[in-house]
């Protein structure tokens, strides 16, 4: 029988995991909280018109704090643009795995999926990337999503060559040329109408595939 001495005990264990959880919690909200914000003035004023001043006022926090969790200026930044990437790749993900739609829909879906994003973004990424430094820093980012996305891109392909839509030999060779491909394409000073045209010329004749009709 457990006596009324472990039973307290065990009160103070179980009370004293929940406050850890909940200050994880918490920790967890406030970096996150500094994300947002920190976001939201970099598109805004560019990496060069926002200090680390600048976002601990925003997020109602002492300088110190920003610093706490992200060690500097440039690395909250690259963290910043780490999320808006991982966001990207677990749609991108989420659409490769889909079994709902055929591997040519999910194709196409992709190179619309590129074309969106590389409008939405071009305008956010001239005004924030004002020299070669941060454009560096960027192209490291989109290197990771790539990577990202290999296996998932190969698994897609070797779908394809199941179905009899496609006959690839090599399909992580393909993966792996599609994908940097396309990176490269998209991260041209073209316009969207380009960038779409050549996605679909891109895709379709690496996979030998005709997307514009399916």
């Amino acid at each position: 029988m457990i006596s009324e001495g472990t039973d307290r005990i065990l009160a103070v264990v179980y009370k004293r995991g929940d406050s850890m959880a909940k200050r994880m919690n918490n920790t967890e909200e406030r970096k996150k909280q500094i994300l947002d914000i920190a976001e939201e003035l970099f598109l805004k004023h560019g990496y060069y018109g926002v200090n680390l001043d600048d976002i601990a006022k925003e997020a109602s926090v002492v300088r110190g704090t920003v610093l706490h969790y992200f060690d500097s200026k440039e690395n909250l930044f690259k963290c910043v643009l780490d999320r808006r990437a991982q966001k990207s790749a677990d749609l991108l993900i989420a659409l490769m795995v889909n079994k709902d739609q055929s591997v040519q829909e999910i194709l196409k879906t992709f190179v619309y999926f590129c074309m969106r994003q590389f409008k939405e973004d071009k305008e956010d990424t001239d005004r924030c990337f004002g020299d070669e430094a941060m454009r560096y820093q960027l192209d490291c980012v989109r290197i990771g999503t790539y990577y990202k996305l290999l296996d998932s891109f190969e698994a897609l392909l070797e779908r394809g060559n199941e179905e009899g839509v496609l006959r690839i030999v090599n399909t992580r060779a393909r993966a792996s040329s599609v994908l940097f491909a396309v990176f490269g394409l998209t991260g041209e000073s073209i316009s969207t109408i380009e960038v779409t045209a050549e996605l679909y010329d891109l895709i379709g004749n690496m996979l030998g595939v005709d997307l514009k009709n399916v």
